[in-house]
């Protein structure tokens, strides 16, 4: 399944050695020079995309942690999307697959929500739910795990075109081994986690001889060191 018609971006900040919890980073030397806007969301706001796409764990930590309940779970027999109220233009999508996550309506950060599941793992009283919520939804196959498919949904089901990977890692990690993402935004805090095992910006789960990149590269667009030693990195995906 080709996907030419969408752009598909990668926005992360990290410390320089790519780990992602902020609260574990070493503090800036040149706190004064900060600023704002920040970085990060002033990029973001930048690239302007359609749609931004997380997966469940950094919307667990950073959102909403209620699980979703029932009494009963009965297999999806027909997935088919579902386009509820688009309140606001932006949207954000939620890898999701078995579809755990309450949502107390259809919004998320000030746009629109979306959730991407899998055909076999989630329930039709989860779809329920969602519908009753005008929550939209599509699906990534039968484990959850088929991005490209659910990429196509986005494309033809929902019309959207310039698309914004946000992480975390794993979800990265599926990206960058299916060969899907044209640039990467790479905002670097100038600290320092230092820990092994912390969560980073790529982590695909594979076998220990993969190689995710294998027949990629990269190309620097632009370097630019913005304000209190914070440098974003602009670079350009490759195949072959």
């Amino acid at each position: 399944m080709e996907l030419t018609k969408q752009k598909i971006t990668c926005l992360m900040e990290s410390s320089i050695d790519g780990r992602l919890d902020e609260s574990r980073w070493s503090v800036l030397y040149d706190a004064k020079g900060e600023g704002d806007p920040d970085v990060y969301y002033q990029t973001k706001a930048d690239i302007n995309p359609e749609i931004s796409i997380l997966g469940k764990e950094t919307v667990l930590k950073h959102h909403c942690d209620t699980p979703f309940l029932s009494d009963t779970f009965t297999r999806i027999k027909n997935p088919k999307p579902f386009l509820g109220i688009r309140s606001n233009a932006q949207m954000t999508a939620i890898f999701d697959s078995k579809g755990i996550i309450a949502y107390k309506n259809n919004e998320i950060w000030g746009t629109t929500l979306m959730v991407v599941l899998g055909e076999d793992l989630a329930s039709e009283e989860y779809l329920d739910y969602l519908r009753a919520h005008e929550i939209s939804y599509t699906f990534a196959g039968p484990d959850g795990h088929d991005i490209r498919k659910a990429l196509q949904s986005m494309y033809s089901d929902f019309g959207i075109k310039n698309v914004l990977l946000c992480g975390g890692g794993i979800l990265n990690g599926s990206f960058l081994k299916q060969g899907l993402i044209d640039e990467l935004y790479l905002v670097l805090y100038p600290g320092i986690d230092g820990l092994s095992g912390v969560n980073s910006i790529f982590e695909y789960q594979g076998d220990k001889d993969e190689l995710p990149t294998k027949g990629q590269s990269l190309e620097l667009l632009s370097c630019k060191v913005v304000r209190a030693g914070v440098v974003l990195l602009h670079y350009r995906f490759h195949y072959y």
